[in-house]
């Protein structure tokens, strides 16, 4: 067999180093090496520029890898930010309900000396009183349209009490139509009454003496 040109084995060269050639191709090049110096030069020149290669991809992959796992590491503790956020929200929430529910449940009846009730305003029409309870209130009244007698009481809840008078403030003002009651009385939870006015004895025979049986207002 002739001797094979040397720019034929320098193009096997990369198979040959990778280890991809057949077993007589790769006997015919390593013949060739052991007497082509040039060959013998161009392999260890291409054998390291290989290994340099396969360095070089090495380092890129792992850095890939690298940077893989740290955006995933960002994307784990963006999802747990996230998680805490609305776990906290929540938590938040089911707080404030539960708050929210306790102190609307408890309710206190005030009493008459309690809501302090002061007479503001009393004319021919109208009679305007108002108390000293602290924050907000809700009270209950009857009127007997018969006797002109209207009872009232007044209850608060926690929430009234301590929340809704830093929000909102409150005149506590009450109006009474003198054409619809002539006594107005306030009573206490074992069932005593205070009256808060009545009309003069005059304007009491008066109303009594009439039907009362057109609607309140």
């Amino acid at each position: 067999m002739g001797k094979i040109n040397c720019n034929v084995i320098q193009d096997i060269l990369p198979l040959y180093i990778d280890d991809t050639v057949s077993d007589d191709t790769k006997e015919l090049v390593e013949e060739h090496l052991q007497n082509c110096e040039i060959c013998q030069r161009v392999y260890h020149e291409t054998k390291a520029d290989l290994e340099n290669d396969m360095k070089l991809s090495a380092q890129t992959k792992e850095s890939r890898n690298g940077a893989n796992d740290l955006k995933n590491f960002s994307k784990f503790l963006k999802k747990r930010k996230i998680k805490t956020i609305l776990v906290s929200i929540a938590a938040t929430v089911i707080c404030f309900v539960a708050v929210f529910t306790f102190m609307n449940k408890h309710v206190t009846y005030i009493s008459c000396k309690d809501a302090g009730i002061t007479i503001v305003e009393d004319n021919e029409d109208e009679v305007t009183y108002k108390t000293n309870i602290r924050g907000n209130y809700h009270w209950n009244t009857s009127l007997d349209r018969e006797t002109g007698v209207e009872t009232i009481h007044f209850e608060q809840s926690l929430w009234e009490k301590y929340v809704d008078s830093i929000f909102y403030p409150f005149d506590h003002i009450h109006s009474s139509l003198k054409k619809d009651e002539i006594k107005e009385m306030y009573v206490d939870k074992d069932g005593t009454t205070t009256t808060i006015w009545e009309a003069p004895e005059e304007e009491q025979k008066a109303y009594l003496s009439e039907e009362h049986t057109e609607p309140v207002g």
